[in-house]
């Protein structure tokens, strides 16, 4: 049987494992060839106190030219951190353009967290994002992010949830087209959780694990790249999600251990070994 191929559309940050340095080991031990299209090349991930790096942006066209010539099927597409409204636009296109019956097609639509935009993102990059969730089967926003994408006051995102009203917010934003809703990073308590919505079955499941430290750099994207690895072969969206939890889990007590910096991220080669299972 093939390799099932899934483009991968993320920036590439040498120190802060994140976006490409994470999708491309997880995507491989899933057993789906990672195919990378990095938007931008950065020194390091964007929450250092600075960085330097290049936007890729001009070249993604000439990118995608080379693989129609070469007549690329992809069994998945899988989007995240993209610099830009005009990006975000671009990679809609390339959605419409290379996706066929059995794509899957994951958005993880990256804007910011904890209440607030990441630096040099506003109000016009959430509407493009909202309309690249519109061709998306999975969507993967954390709670600030559902927020954005609802119009919703993102203070909101800080305090303690009742999990009836998440799952709400999981069947709006299920009405912009996606199959399946994952909204993760909830805070209630000491426990976070991960709240998922199957609209064809107007169903929900969740996910939870204790609280562990003040937050790392690239678990959403470790999170999601799982998600989109165990779906792409064949797994449920729930069974997914319980497994990325998981390796996020003891790759954070790992890393509590050995007192990193939390904008390096988390330990998680050391449990790949968990998505083989």
């Amino acid at each position: 049987m093939a390799v099932p191929k899934v483009a991968a559309i993320h920036d590439l940050s040498g120190l802060g494992k994140c976006s490409l340095t994470a999708a491309i080991p997880i995507l491989s031990i899933c057993g789906v060839q990672a195919v990378p299209m990095a938007t931008a090349v950065l020194s390091n991930q964007t929450g250092f106190e600075s960085y330097a790096g290049a936007d890729l942006s001009s070249y993604l066209p000439a990118i995608a030219q080379e693989w129609k010539k070469r007549k690329l099927e992809l069994q998945g597409i899988f989007t995240g951190y993209l610099s830009s409204e005009s990006q975000v636009e671009w990679v809609a296109e390339f959605v419409e353009s290379f996706r066929n019956e059995s794509t899957l097609v994951l958005i993880d639509p990256v804007m910011g967290d904890r209440g607030k935009f990441y630096c040099g993102f506003d109000d016009r990059i959430c509407h493009a994002m909202k309309k690249l969730c519109t061709k998306a089967d999975v969507i993967t926003p954390n709670i600030t992010e559902a927020l954005m994408l609802l119009g919703k006051d993102t203070n909101e995102a800080e305090q303690d949830k009742d999990l009836p009203i998440v799952q709400g917010y999981a069947r709006e934003l299920s009405k912009l087209g996606p199959k399946t809703v994952i909204i993760t990073g909830i805070h209630k308590g000491e426990e976070i959780w991960n709240i998922g919505y199957d609209a064809k079955k107007d169903d929900f499941f969740a996910v939870s694990t204790h609280r562990i430290g003040n937050g790392y750099s690239g678990t959403g994207d470790i999170l999601s790249s799982v998600i989109c690895g165990c779906m792409v072969r064949g797994e449920t969206a729930e069974q997914a999600l319980t497994k990325a939890v998981r390796l996020l889990e003891v790759s954070i007590e790992e890393t509590m251990r050995d007192g990193t910096d939390p904008n390096e991220g988390i330990a998680f080669e050391h449990h790949l070994k968990l998505l083989m299972e």
